[in-house]
């Protein structure tokens, strides 16, 4: 395509196959073929080489991949999830063939073939003959709205990271319509001490760009912003690299094990570089150098720039713990982001506030404050992006120390919030918003309020699913833990707990969310009668507004924000989410209504 295109003309039809096609080089042989010439073909050898074909039409069929397309006759396609259920349309799962051409099974090996070829449960048996069987590829993927299928990756790529399920090959495909890049590939290193990280290795088109280092930059910078919009953060990789070429194995693959170590991303760092001055400040550098894999962090730098989020926190305030003696809360390093506020704030008693989990993020401005609730990386992002206009409260986790949680029902928890919220404001309007299970508690807080008089022209739930549907999202979603693993944890935290004792940083997080998943299941709402704003991230799961219509008496205003939920309160999906609230807030305040875009 690149030489000899014009050797191409005049071709009817041409199939390629390799499951990832590039996508430059597609819209390259539309622009020089015209449409319906360049097929691609999906199929294992078990499945008689061809199972599906998606006929290239134009660049609109092509968005960041080039789906393996449609069924062909007398075969059938399935995708399913763990339970060899199902999926719906966007959900991942495993793809299963069947049909006339499935293979019997593999010469003198039952072990394998009782492996691969299972028996198809939604194939009438015949009247006489086996039960048709369904071949398992492997390949992990998902329908399209118009029922074709988009292939993601090899199920043998996923890997787990800080808890998160994550297929390499779908990291991959996110930067197949990049024109400069040649190859990419994406895996999973520990080269140091700490978590392991993803690393992603590009060679470009051009070679130049591989020697100059200012080019080079351009191309990762190109790369970082086309994931990061992608993506989930937890599926953005921290290390990134240039190279000429990828090293091959003996048969022609890229040979992970001999890729370079990689350089740690950089371009995140302030551009005036303040070294630790003090030994407080070269211990909190050191903790955080090992925490984010990288060792060129400023006392000024920011961590949640530098890639920081809530899980990381709860480790680097578990060392802080231990090296300094001091027990502090996840609200604190919202409080204090940098190693030199951080450091200022060890020196002192912390917070002033006497506050379990408010917390003031932003003092500044003379609007009516926003509480938001469990807010996670939000916490820090909204008040960024909003400005000094008004103040910005966030209520943090329990537990985040590790010790037991005190109130364990969406109730309590919210009659929690809101005692120490009257000590910050002691009387309405509330404007509040929760991102996740906050948006629960957000919702039970806006009741309660209400139910004393107090006025709440806005709630706002992020990406928050109504407690009827929580059950069935959770199903839905990628199953972090099996149930003899929960079990298990759960006796580990109880064990810990004993005689007033503190559960390892390591499970904390799974305390927290085992907790608010009992405590959502449990409660049960009262209709709401004021109005109800809902932001969905785009590719959450189930109705766009996530089963809260029956519950909202007062009117609904559903707003859908790019990411998924992980990503919707990260850069760059947060800064669309903040200026949607801001909208609402402001028609609010001109108008005494809540506005609309």
């Amino acid at each position: 395509m690149d030489e000899h295109v014009d050797r191409l003309r005049g071709l009817k039809h041409i199939l390629t196959g390799g499951d990832v096609l590039s996508v430059p080089h597609v819209k390259k042989a539309l622009k020089v073929l015209g449409p319906n010439v360049l097929i691609n073909g999906y199929g294992p050898t078990e499945n008689t080489t061809f199972t599906c074909c998606f006929p290239i039409n134009n660049e609109a069929s092509i968005k960041g991949s080039v789906p393996i397309g449609f069924p062909l006759n007398n075969t059938t396609v399935h995708i399913l999830d763990e339970d060899r259920k199902p999926v719906p349309i966007g959900r991942k799962g495993e793809l299963y063939t069947g049909g006339a051409g499935v293979a019997l099974g593999y010469w003198k090996r039952d072990d394998l073939t009782a492996e691969k070829f299972v028996d198809d449960p939604f194939t009438l048996r015949q009247a006489q003959g086996d039960k048709p069987k369904l071949y398992r590829t492997g390949d992990i993927a998902r329908w399209l709205p118009d029922g074709s299928v988009e292939f993601i990756g090899r199920a043998d790529g996923q890997v787990k990271i800080r808890g998160f399920r994550v297929e390499l090959g779908e990291i991959e495909n996110a930067l197949n319509d990049i024109a400069a890049l040649k190859d990419r590939v994406v895996t999973v290193r520990q080269d140091g001490p700490g978590e392991k990280q993803l690393a992603c290795y590009v060679v470009p088109k051009n070679a130049k760009d591989h020697e100059d280092p200012a080019a080079r930059e351009a191309l990762l910078n190109t790369v970082r912003e086309q994931l990061r919009e992608r993506l989930p953060g937890y599926m953005v990789p921290t290390a990134f690299m240039v190279l000429p070429s990828f090293p091959l194995t003996p048969n022609g693959k890229v040979d992970r094990k001999a890729l370079p170590a990689p350089m740690v991303e950089s371009s995140v760092l302030k551009a005036q570089h303040v070294g630790p001055r003090d030994n407080m400040e070269r211990t909190l550098t050191a903790i955080w150098g090992k925490l984010l894999n990288n060792e060129q962090i400023g006392v000024h730098d920011d961590f949640f720039d530098l890639g920081g989020h809530s899980l990381i926190g709860i480790q680097l305030l578990g060392q802080v713990e231990q090296q300094f003696s001091r027990t502090l809360s996840l609200k604190s390093l919202f409080e204090a982001p940098t190693i030199a506020q951080f450091a200022d704030l060890l020196r002192t008693e912390g917070a002033t506030a006497n506050w379990d989990n408010l917390s003031l993020v932003q003092p500044d401005g003379e609007g009516a404050p926003l509480f938001c609730v469990h807010g996670d990386e939000a916490s820090h992002f909204i008040p960024k992006h909003m400005g000094p206009t008004r103040p910005f409260y966030a209520f943090f986790h329990q537990g985040e120390d590790g010790k037991a949680i005190k109130y364990t029902s969406v109730e309590t928890i919210a009659a929690h919030f809101i005692k120490e919220m009257k000590q910050a404001k002691p009387q309405g309007p509330y404007l509040l918003t929760g991102y996740s299970f906050g948006g629960v508690v957000a919702y039970e807080m806006a009741q309660q309020l209400m139910a004393i008089g107090e006025e709440v022209p806005l709630l706002v739930l992020l990406d928050t699913y109504a407690p009827g549907l929580h059950k069935q999202a959770i199903e839905s979603d990628v199953k972090f833990y099996e149930p003899l693993k929960k079990a298990v944890l759960r006796g580990i935290v109880k064990r810990a707990l004993k005689n007033d004792g503190v559960v390892p940083t390591r499970f904390r997080n799974f305390h927290i969310i085992d907790t608010y998943d009992q405590a959502v299941l449990a409660y049960k709402p009262k209709p709401y009668k004021g109005r109800l704003t809902v932001f969905k991230a785009a590719t959450s799961w189930g109705p766009k507004e996530m089963g809260w219509s029956a519950l909202a008496q007062g009117g609904m205003d559903v707003q859908v924000i790019p990411g998924d939920h992980y990503s919707l309160i990260k850069e760059p999906n947060v800064a669309q989410l903040t200026e949607q609230l801001v909208v609402r807030i402001a028609g609010w305040e001109q108008r005494g209504t809540i506005a609309v875009s």
